[in-house]
């Protein structure tokens, strides 16, 4: 299970998921967290499904990435006893 890195733009609301390889020369881009593919995917979809078209607050993404990582270990902690 590969993970990478979420770098976020709010201004031209655009998202990178990056390897730890790749080098961070655009400074418009926050740094959100690490996850794997499956929860970027899932992450993507949440915000999809409550912004649509709407920009996204850079807090906003923050506070649903942190949200969806807790309960994705929480999912994996569980599946683990």
């Amino acid at each position: 299970m590969e993970i990478k890195t979420i770098y976020f733009n709010p201004i031209q609301q655009k998202v990178r998921y990056v390897s730890d390889t790749t080098s961070r020369s655009d400074l418009s881009y926050h740094y959100i967290g690490k996850s794997t593919r499956v929860e970027f995917d899932l992450l993507v979809e949440l915000l999809w499904y409550k912004y649509q078209d709407l920009d996204i607050p850079l807090n906003e993404f923050k506070k649903i990435f942190e949200e969806l990582k807790i309960f994705c270990d929480s999912v994996k902690y569980q599946l683990s006893l």
